[in-house]
């Protein structure tokens, strides 16, 4: 339980990482666009002009993805938690087990959620101050 917790934290840590891409990078440049033209594939999306190509909005979707997977297996567990108490039937250790499978699956949710919000706002600070050239929020010379 607190190896899965870890790993969620480390995710959900990593997932805002998403908006970093190599500068003046587009997925035109690689040649796959060619390659599909000549397999007879057809692809029509907008991302490929984008700074960074089209890798961004796939690694988001992954980790959208991904959140969501951690949402139901947190719900599971606070779900798992309740039945556990429910059929304790008074027993102190087993409702001290339901109690801790609770306790720990609202924690979890906590961490990733707080995990993610505090990498998003670190890392949207960090582009909003690469792109203004370190000047956001400076007073004017």
């Amino acid at each position: 339980m607190i190896a899965l917790m870890w790993s969620a934290l480390l995710c959900a840590a990593l997932a805002p990482m998403v908006r970093v891409s190599a500068q003046g990078f587009t997925s035109n440049e690689t040649g796959l666009q060619d390659t599909a033209d000549k397999a007879g594939f057809t692809t029509n999306l907008d991302c490929l002009d984008e700074e960074g190509g089209c890798i961004p909005a796939f690694i988001g979707t992954f980790v959208n993805a991904l959140l969501g997977i951690f949402g139901a297996l947190f719900l599971a567990l606070i779900m798992w938690g309740g039945i556990q108490y429910m059929f304790a039937q008074g027993d102190k250790t087993k409702i001290e087990k339901a109690q801790a499978t609770l306790k720990n699956a609202i924690l979890g949710m906590v961490i990733v959620a707080a995990s993610y919000a505090i990498a998003s706002y670190v890392l949207d600070a960090l582009t909003e101050a690469v792109e203004t050239g370190g000047t956001a929020g400076a007073p004017p010379a």
